[in-house]
């Protein structure tokens, strides 16, 4: 089971999104459902935070890269956060895909197709 907290933050148009449970085929559908909800959010940046998920499945990393894509389009973006250690970092860097180690204080950022090559 994967549960998603949603966190407004001060600044205007970004949403924090706190993942926690696992990511795997189980979940996927409703894992997948959360992530359209917040593509569809009045949100530009969100930064979704990985730190208490115990397992994200390679399909998984395939939906946040897929609302990462979906963001863009609108002009936004998706920032991923996660610590050291953790299981989310682990495949997030054998796949080559950036995370950072806490949430950004300016979220101006975005997980591009060129940080991902």
């Amino acid at each position: 089971m994967v549960e998603i907290e949603l966190e407004e933050r001060p600044e205007p148009g970004h949403l924090v999104a706190h993942l926690r449970g696992e990511v795997d085929l189980a979940t996927l559908g409703p894992f997948r459902a959360a992530l359209r909800r917040l593509a569809e959010a009045d949100s530009a940046v969100v930064v979704v935070e990985l730190d208490d998920l115990q397992h994200l499945c390679a399909s998984g990393v395939r939906e946040l890269l897929t609302l990462g894509e979906d963001l863009e389009r609108r002009g936004g973006g998706l920032h991923l956060v996660c610590g050291e250690h953790r299981p989310a970092q682990m495949i997030l860097r054998a796949l080559g895909i950036p995370a950072s180690a806490g949430l950004p204080d300016v979220p101006a950022y975005a997980v591009s197709r060129s940080d991902r090559s």
